[in-house]
């Protein structure tokens, strides 16, 4: 269709069409036209069959006799008429079938080529998703745009996509268009006509010549033919096709269809490079997805190995190193307890941002999952480069976390791999590393720890100690006994402390310090904290049943951190203390520094709860941990124990001396009793009744009993 103002054009292939016979020129085609031109010559000939068998007959026909009013010559004049009229017929209607042909003809041949060149697009992009090669959406719409110039010989060109769902942007332009960066709505100008109608539209003449300002050269000549089609693929306008005519060429209709035709074929061009875009990001973030973790972004297990043995295969200078250092949060499990793991995901992250601003920019970093972090360091010459490189990310630990309002302290346990014979590749070097930091832990945590080779069989034995560990829980393999508790003053026992202990079948007797950390990370603590509180009080109220108890005879049974954690501790307790019978008064609970500062608010409210049930509360191992004595009046807390490291040094250490006597005068003004663990000789337990510390235990005044043994021991005391 001609746009409105435009030159009117030529109706030479329309009236070839008409006088050719043909019904439609809407759709002509070459097939059509060949089979009317066998029919014109068919007509022709039989014409002129016709003809000369009339010829003959009237020449040499003698006994035919014509009509009186019909001469033979006027026969023959007339026959030799219609013989030249229909042969100006036929010649007229050959010339213009002819005409149409070749029309048909370039037509076919433009539109084959068109489909052609848009079809090596088609296989390049089905080559490039194959390989994986990088072929982007503007790479298609510059080749479509280089076809039509190539083909049609453009002046300029311009795609315009559908953006929104009214509106046409320009993407992609060729030459010095006019389009660069336009934005057109449905039914504005010549392309939003045809974004509106879906039509193909031909303009001939220059509709808007003030839009062509002089270049540098002189006015700049506006074309005079352009062309925009839509681009439509399965019913969905992707948007239009724009082409101007170089200066001299006048575009046709038949170069309108073909541009039409072409337009269906780089609609789907684009629509498969937008899919290829689309599923090409889709892998990509799927890629980056199995990689990384999500949470932090750093790089996960996978691809954290796979930067390791780069490392380690890559060449490098003699004497130069790898090592892998492998980082656990300490206790963390009780922040997520305690604070939600919310809070948790904010440490973490918060923990992540940290340790990419301390390790250097060529060292790897990742994180395992849970509160597990792995760095590989290269170009180490030694260990101790190494030890250098952990105790500047444990630095990172000394200043608190922000969690809302809350600041939370946290530590971290750090073992170390370094490159050896033995440990040549990611796996080998995480597993030493990972072997160095559960050293680390069972040393008291907040440790950095270097992998010897001793440990490797050191970590296979707690592998199958952990394990008998738990058959000896399922199986009743343990044992509680108990450490009195002295006045010191009065020289008589107070109390007691139920300590759990295990009868291993092959290495005898073991204390609590050698098997409760391997219970914690195999889970068990909580369990065995229940299991002793109950037994504690079963064994008390039938040792009473032989024996008489002094009044206020105390039952002490610690309390780990992690079961403090847990809102059922409160009801737990109750339902022990009313199955046994057991006083509530005469129950104390030990809990340590470290566990009531993880999150203040929620275990002063189950400190409260205890205290309702009537139990005692008393904090272990004062001194060791985060707090300070000003802690004493935030908790509702009726006894402090001082940590045996203070009471090793109080006969010859005047800070530990002071330490203690502070600690005594504090608690008296605090009305706090206060008891000294570790006593283990006689001037030990001078110097502290001097301080006037009121109750004491220890290896000096007692060892810890079975139940048979503290029978006989209060038999003797009583």
């Amino acid at each position: 269709m001609n746009a409105p103002g435009s030159l009117p054009e030529p109706k030479v292939t329309e009236r070839a069409a008409r006088v050719a016979g043909l019904r439609s020129f809407e759709t002509p085609t070459l097939e059509a036209v060949e089979q009317r031109r066998l029919q014109l010559w068919i007509m022709t000939l039989a014409m002129f069959l016709s003809v000369v068998v009339a010829l003959l007959t009237f020449t040499l026909w003698r006994d035919y006799r014509p009509p009186s009013w019909l001469p033979p010559f006027a026969a023959q004049g007339g026959l030799l008429a219609i013989v030249v009229l229909f042969c100006a017929y036929a010649i007229e209607k050959e010339l213009q079938l002819r005409r149409l042909t070749m029309l048909l003809v370039d037509e076919r041949v433009l539109t084959a080529a068109l489909t052609n060149r848009l079809r090596e697009v088609t296989t390049l992009l089905e080559a490039a998703k194959a390989m994986n090669l990088v072929l982007d959406l503007q790479q298609v719409l510059e080749t479509i745009l280089g076809c039509a110039h190539e083909l049609l010989e453009t002046r300029d060109g311009s795609i315009m996509l559908v953006h929104g769902n009214a509106e046409l942007r320009t993407v992609s332009v060729w030459g010095s268009s006019a389009a660069s960066g336009a934005r057109v709505s449905f039914g504005e100008g010549i392309a939003g006509r045809v974004a509106q109608t879906r039509e193909p539209v031909l303009v001939t003449g220059v509709i808007d010549p003030e839009r062509w300002p002089a270049g540098a050269d002189g006015p700049a000549e506006p074309p005079k033919s352009s062309m925009s089609v839509p681009l439509i693929h399965r019913d969905t306008l992707l948007g239009v096709l724009n082409v101007n005519a170089a200066p001299g060429r006048v575009y046709t209709q038949h170069q309108l269809r073909a541009l039409s035709l072409f337009g269906e074929q780089a609609a789907t061009a684009i629509a498969n490079a937008r899919l290829y875009e689309e599923q090409r990001l889709l892998a990509s973030q799927n890629v980056y997805q199995a990689l990384h973790d999500l949470l932090t972004n750093l790089p996960n297990r996978a691809l954290f190995l796979d930067r390791v043995n780069h490392a380690l295969s890559r060449r490098r200078r003699p004497g130069e190193l790898v090592a892998l250092l492998f980082l656990d949060l300490d206790d963390f499990k009780l922040i997520n307890d305690s604070l939600g793991h919310a809070s948790g995901d904010e440490v973490l992250i918060a923990f992540a941002d940290r340790l990419r601003g301390c390790v250097r920019s060529g060292d790897a970093m990742a994180r395992f999952g849970g509160d597990e972090f792995a760095i590989v360091v290269e170009d180490v010459s030694s260990p101790s480069d190494a030890f250098a490189a952990a105790e500047r990310i444990m630095s990172l630990f000394t200043e608190p976390f922000s969690v809302g309002e809350r600041r939370v302290w946290i530590r971290a346990s750090i073992g170390i791999a370094v490159e050896s014979i033995t440990a040549s590749n990611a796996e080998a070097l995480l597993r030493n590393a990972d072997i160095a930091k559960n050293v680390a832990k069972s040393q008291g945590k907040g440790r950095i720890v270097v992998f010897k080779d001793t440990m490797h069989a050191d970590a296979l034995q707690r592998l199958d100690f952990e394990a008998e560990l738990k058959r000896a829980v399922e199986q009743g393999q343990l044992a509680v006994h108990y450490q009195p508790i002295f006045s010191l003053v009065q020289g008589r026992a107070i109390g007691v402390e139920a300590l759990v202990r295990w009868r291993h079948a092959s290495r005898g007797l073991l204390v609590a310090g050698t098997f409760l950390p391997l219970a914690e990370q195999a889970g068990l603590l909580n369990q065995i904290d229940r299991w002793v509180l109950r037994h504690a009080c079963e064994t008390l109220q039938d040792i009473r049943r032989e024996t008489a108890l002094a009044d206020g005879f105390l039952l002490s049974v610690n309390v780990s951190p992690s079961h403090l954690q847990e809102a059922s501790l409160v009801d737990e307790v109750a339902e022990i203390l009313q199955a046994t019978g057991f006083e509530p008064e005469r129950l104390v609970l030990e809990i340590t520094e470290g566990a009531i500062l993880l999150d203040t608010e929620k275990i002063v409210v189950h400190l409260n709860r205890l205290k309702a049930l009537g139990v005692k509360l008393a904090l272990d191992d004062f001194g060791t941990g985060y707090s300070s004595l000003a802690h004493l009046r935030r908790f509702p807390v009726d006894m402090v124990k001082i940590d045996r490291v203070f009471i090793e040094g109080i006969t010859s250490d005047k800070g530990a001396n002071a330490l203690v006597q502070a600690i005594v005068r504090l608690s008296r003004g605090l009305n706090i009793e206060v008891v000294a663990e570790g006593i283990e000789h006689q001037a030990q337990a001078d110097v502290l009744t001097q301080l006037s510390c009121p109750c004491g235990q220890g290896w000096f005044l007692s060892v810890d009993l079975p139940r048979d043994g503290l029978v006989d021991f209060l038999r003797r005391t009583s």
